[in-house]
């Protein structure tokens, strides 16, 4: 379903958008225009769902009414994309080499490999790399990462601890997986090192491709329940699949999902991805587009939807800390005093024994404060860890290794880095963000 016609609210501008995207994708012609684009109105999109960069490869070589300043846009956002793609990859190689060199086992997540799965590199976006480590090493990474100019920011989507530095890039650590359902996390109870390795490094680790399809599935996971999923990832999911050889173990995998009660998740994704970048599918696919809906409209609530794709999620779906203000807002009584029948759901007790509502209110209250607190005391543990690891430095008699003991980092990791930061950072005139100011 390629075309520009739909069945559901999705504007004439969103299905060329995706039509655009499965063009380049495919390495086919784009199909011309029919009638007036709002180009402002692409923009915007393609920018918030992280397409932008296919998008404007779409654009070239079409003829378009456009305004200068919106292609001016759209360059500007798609060479940030490609600057920062050389950034992430030389920040990638220095991490590994520090890692390596201090002895920390390291399993990355998400990396810059994201890149060979398209048909060119210039088509991938990088937003962050994810490394899972051992709840041990975070004080010893905290003072790695502030040694290389990274500032610690709030992960308010994540459970990880994120840290950024000029000119965007986000490395992300984690000391569990980032997904909450405790049945997936029994499938990746394997300690770190036990992981295969990545090329001649001991400590560096990667997943294998049954253990990276299921990890995508289950950041899906939570992204669609904080209401964050978007075209980028189910883009990404996609170009992953496919470039999964005959070895996949797809049986093993099917029977997780099943245990897990995730199929009909993952199975629409695999349809709407066909409807989006593939040749379309003959089976019934109105439960993938109200799935679009949700991706491309941002609609908040569709319970139906929830309890069709994730039925074992309701109790996290509720619990989940979405970052809403608005949302939040406009509901906080209700959400902080719901009503009995809400209640029930999660204390069936009450359909008995309704005088036990103000206990369970209690409860549920208690449940929130646990999760606070523990976050809190995470971040003073941190603090607390890296300020004895600075004492004890200072009561060495020799000073801190600088690196040229045991080889110097790698050169191309530090060439153009300034320069391309330089670059990144006098853009801001045409950023995306000053463009909708304007309007």
């Amino acid at each position: 379903m390629n075309s520009l016609e739909g069945g559901t609210a999705i504007n004439y501008e969103i299905r060329y958008m995706l039509m655009l995207l499965a063009s380049i994708i495919n390495q086919k012609p784009v199909q011309l225009l029919r009638r007036h684009i709002n180009w402002e109105k692409i923009l915007k999109i393609s920018d918030y769902q992280n397409i932008i960069n296919i998008v404007y490869l779409g654009i070239l070589g079409i003829e378009k009414v456009i305004s200068e300043e919106c292609e001016t846009q759209f360059y500007q956002s798609y060479r940030r994309v490609l600057l920062l793609r050389g950034e992430y990859k030389n920040a990638e190689e220095v991490i590994m080499w520090q890692l390596e060199k201090h002895g920390i086992d390291a399993l990355f997540l998400s990396d810059t490999t994201i890149e060979k799965r398209y048909p060119k590199p210039e088509m991938a976006y990088i937003g962050q790399i994810e490394i899972l480590v051992e709840n041990k090493n975070l004080p010893q990474i905290h003072r790695l990462m502030r040694e290389m100019d990274y500032e610690q920011k709030e992960d308010r989507i994540g459970n990880g601890i994120l840290y950024e530095r000029v000119p965007g890039i986000r490395i992300v650590f984690y000391s569990e997986l980032p997904v909450k359902n405790k049945n997936f996390r029994q499938w990746f109870l394997t300690p770190i090192k036990k992981y295969r390795h990545i090329g001649d490094y001991k400590f560096i680790h990667t997943l294998s491709g049954e253990e990276e399809y299921l990890y995508r599935i289950g950041k899906m996971v939570e992204q669609y329940l904080a209401g964050a999923l978007k075209v980028r990832e189910v883009m990404d999911f996609r170009q992953y699949k496919e470039a999964l050889n005959e070895k996949f173990r797809q049986k093993e995998v099917k029977d997780i999902l099943a245990k897990l009660k995730w199929q009909e998740f993952a199975e629409q994704l695999n349809v709407l991805s066909e409807l989006w970048f593939g040749e379309g599918v003959r089976q019934e696919y109105g439960l993938a587009l109200e799935l679009e809906e949700f991706i491309l409209l941002r609609r908040q609530e569709n319970t139906r939807l929830d309890k069709t794709l994730l039925p074992e999620e309701k109790v996290r779906l509720d619990f989940y800390l979405r970052n809403r203000e608005e949302e939040w807002a406009a509901k906080k009584r209700e959400w902080a005093f719901p009503p009995r029948e809400y209640m029930q759901q999660f204390f069936p007790v009450l359909e008995k024994y309704h005088f036990l509502l103000l206990l369970c209110w209690m409860i549920r209250g208690l449940r929130f404060l646990k999760q606070i607190w523990l976050r809190k005391w995470r971040q003073a543990w941190l603090r607390i860890s890296v300020r004895f690891l600075d004492l004890k430095e200072k009561f060495k008699k020799t000073p801190l290794e600088d690196g040229l003991d045991e080889g110097e980092p790698p050169k191309e990791a530090f060439s153009e880095s300034a320069s391309n930061a330089e670059i990144l950072e006098t853009e801001g005139d045409g950023s995306v963000e000053e463009f909708e100011n304007q309007e």
